[in-house]
């Protein structure tokens, strides 16, 4: 990795006034994201599940094999987290009315095996009004995505996601009449072997019924709906996805539970599904999963093989965990290219970072660096290895090089969490301390 600081020190010194022109303390400055919400924290393995969970009841679940492993091969470990009333990276078009707290699920910039179902709990009354949206960093806007279950009840909505980040409720006043109109969502309805988990996979969509819609669907392509968990056993319920009215082939992709020592196998099938939506889903009453569902078959002529479809993006190799984990994440693309740095100073002239990846007394360690390639989600990562030395830590990122970029930073310490989002506007190669931005200081003992 030295190689990728490959500026000569003749080159930084005839450049230097230029890149540290503006103080770092002048760009965007770093602000954390939450406010007075709720938090919730927990682990999870390859081979295991969970829940995590809010008390107002926002909440994701994650079934075994979710999780991908490590660069060994061996079984992963992720820290999860769900922050509560916090404020995203970019507000919501003026068309979309919140009906739900903003939430951040962690960690973002991070692609799974297999879907995680977030649960975002709504107001108001009509469940057919309601969308569940996410911020798309790398298309640096706010679309929806497809509920793979309305709990009108409840008043729930769940979609289930490769990528996390922040999400919301909301309805639309734009591109869409009125949300009990002909032109509301519609959905597929899949029953395969009862003792599979099955997810329900995008693979294209045409002919739009209503075409004004696309626009709020850049990315369905590659969108899933999932089954849901049984906590008490039994046969899986069917497995939903709502979808816009339009033409569509759908990739089903299958896995098994697994043991608490076997990764789940999960399988395509080779043909995808073909259907088409052209009536809304409604419900009667609090108590309803809807009506009108389109049921999807199960095509001919293919066959089950192991692996995902192939508009998944590849899994994560997973990264390092513990009582004390510092993430980095942006978003790198053609014309927007950045190597952004995390760094850790603490006691004892501890300093972690690209340069020195372990700390000098053992306890900590940066384990995934960046450059300003391959684009996509990148992220860098310190993390504790054991008890750390007691005394003051900082945290700072800087802009070694490459177009100015937006991050978030994801701060695990003794089971809390916090993020915190920012810009970087100046490079910095020279590392000043001076010119990155500074994160609260904290203490320990």
């Amino acid at each position: 990795m030295q190689w990728k600081r490959s500026f000569t020190l003749f080159l930084s010194v005839l450049v230097l006034n230029v890149l540290l022109s503006s103080c770092k303390k002048d760009d965007n400055p770093a602000d954390s994201t939450g406010g007075s919400g709720e938090t919730g924290i927990a682990q999870v393995t390859s081979t295991s599940s969970g829940t995590i969970s809010t008390a107002s009841g926002y909440k994701i679940n994650i079934i075994p094999g979710t999780v991908p492993q490590n660069s060994t091969g061996s079984n992963g470990t992720v820290t999860f987290s769900v922050e509560t009333k916090v404020t995203p990276t970019k507000d919501l078009p003026t068309t979309v009315t919140r009906v739900s707290d903003f939430i951040k699920v962690g960690p973002d910039g991070f692609s799974f095996r297999w879907p995680v179902k977030v649960t975002v709990p709504y107001t108001g009354s009509d469940p057919q009004a309601i969308k569940l949206l996410y911020y798309d960093a790398l298309l640096d806007k706010w679309r929806i995505i497809p509920a793979n279950e309305i709990d009108a009840s409840a008043k729930t909505i769940s979609a289930d996601v490769i990528n996390l980040g922040y999400f919301c409720a909301g309805t639309i006043s734009s591109s869409f009449s009125k949300p009990t109109a002909d032109d509301s969502d519609g959905g597929f309805e899949f029953q395969g072997d009862p003792s599979y988990y099955y997810t329900l996979t995008v693979a294209s969509v045409s002919n739009w019924k209503y075409p004004a819609q696309a626009a709020w669907y850049p990315n369905v392509v590659g969108a899933s709906g999932s089954t849901g968990s049984y906590p008490a056993g039994g046969p899986l319920p069917k497995t939903h996805i709502h979808l816009a009215q339009a033409t569509y082939q759908i990739w089903i992709t299958r896995t098994k539970p697994g043991t608490l020592s076997t990764l789940p196998v999960i399988e395509t099938y080779t043909v995808p599904a073909s259907g088409t939506i052209s009536q809304p889903v409604t419900y009667s009453g609090p108590l309803s999963t809807g009506d009108g569902w389109t049921t999807l078959s199960m095509p001919g002529g293919g066959s089950w093989v192991a692996g995902s479809p192939t508009n998944w993006p590849l899994p994560t190799v997973t990264y390092g965990t513990g009582e004390f984990q510092a993430t980095l994440t942006w978003v790198t693309q053609s014309g927007k290219s950045s190597d952004i740095d995390l760094h850790l100073y603490g006691p004892s002239s501890i300093h972690v970072y690209w340069s020195n990846k372990t700390s000098s007394d053992g306890s900590l360690q940066l384990d995934r660096d960046w450059l300003q390639s391959p684009y996509g989600n990148a992220v860098e990562n310190i993390y504790s290895l054991k008890k750390m030395t007691a005394g003051q830590y900082t945290i700072k990122v800087n802009l070694y090089s490459g177009s100015a970029n937006n991050f978030n930073l994801r701060i695990i310490q003794n089971g809390s969490v916090k993020t915190y989002t920012g810009s970087l506007t100046s490079t910095n190669s020279a590392q000043d301390e001076t010119k990155m931005i500074s994160f609260p200081t904290f203490t320990i003992n």
